[in-house]
């Protein structure tokens, strides 16, 4: 029984099995006041495939779909002018916060109303326009790019 309790506070303390640390803060470059706002893949217009791609013609990848396990990370869009490579991993403190675990954010998407805007919006991807609505993502956040 006793190797079973230090085993499991191994675990614990080293996050070995575990990607979700219970620490929500991340450290990296700081960007704070960024204003988050949301926007979600539009299916209705059958003929134009990109209103549910990234940049690079992938699937957009949607919070909900995150929380629902059914995402390996949620699809974030910034400044194109910013050159960030595809896949540049960005933590929200305030996300992590509300939801109670780390959210993985991956910068892979762009579009003309975040042009020039550089780190001061960023639009992360939800499910739904209903989903689009909520204010835990339409606020001012920090970014942490890690």
């Amino acid at each position: 029984m006793y190797r079973v309790i230090l085993f499991l506070l191994f675990i614990i303390r080293t996050n070995a099995l575990f990607d979700n640390d219970l620490d929500f803060n991340c450290r990296g470059k700081t960007f704070k006041n960024v204003t988050l706002t949301a926007y979600y893949p539009d299916y209705t217009n059958q003929d134009n495939e990109f209103g549910f791609q990234d940049k690079k013609g992938r699937k957009l990848r949607t919070l909900q779909d995150y929380l629902d396990g059914r995402n390996d990370y949620v699809t974030l869009g910034m400044d194109e002018q910013l050159g960030m490579p595809y896949g540049t991993k960005v933590c929200i403190p305030e996300l992590n916060k509300h939801f109670g675990h780390r959210i993985r954010l991956e910068v892979r998407d762009s579009s003309f109303d975040l042009y020039g805007l550089g780190y001061s919006r960023a639009d992360i991807c939800v499910r739904t326009e209903i989903d689009s609505y909520d204010t835990i993502v339409n606020r001012q956040v920090t970014l942490i790019f890690v």
